[in-house]
């Protein structure tokens, strides 16, 4: 099977968790770390000890191979003598940065806004989403809401990073 070209990397800090739900009754606290999930791909953060609202600020990097593939994200309790609890999921788009990343911004001044994204419908947005120019780099700011627990959230930001044409993975 050939491998699909890679359009760029993404690279993904994972900022920090709000609120995220107590996966340990007994402590009444979590165990948390983040899971991304792209295609074949699967990064993780550190786990944060006993800590619903943990900073991570943890770097993970991801090829972009196929625009139409959402980043899926999952937040699980680490346990030591069981499965890992999940603690909530979210996905999000490489689209709307990618797009941005095209664009000819060499003219452009610092923080400049290119794109906002709305919490509407079925995304997994818990604010406005901004993709920028900042510092010479496209990046864009996400608050995502996490599904299938009663509460929480995760602060993400991506940053494109051009690779050279025709790199495989």
């Amino acid at each position: 099977m050939a491998s699909e070209p890679v359009l760029g990397k993404l690279s993904v800090r994972v900022v920090r968790g709000h609120n995220l739900v107590v996966a340990d009754p007994l402590t009444h606290t979590s165990d948390p770390y983040v899971v991304l999930y792209y295609g074949s791909q699967k990064v993780k953060t550190s786990v944060q000890k006993k800590n619903v609202n943990p900073l991570w600020n943890d770097v993970l990097v991801l090829p972009v191979t196929n625009l139409t593939k959402p980043v899926k994200l999952e937040v699980f309790d680490a346990d030591t003598f069981t499965a890992d609890d999940s603690m909530g999921v979210a996905e999000f788009s490489v689209t709307d940065i990618y797009d941005a990343a095209k664009l000819d911004l060499k003219h452009a001044s610092d923080g400049t806004r290119i794109k906002t994204i709305y919490p509407v419908g079925a995304n997994y947005l818990g604010g406005e989403s901004h993709v920028s120019w900042k510092n010479g780099k496209v990046v864009q700011d996400l608050i995502l809401k996490l599904k299938n627990v009663d509460s929480g959230s995760v602060v993400l930001q991506l940053e494109w990073v051009h690779v050279v044409p025709g790199v495989t993975l």
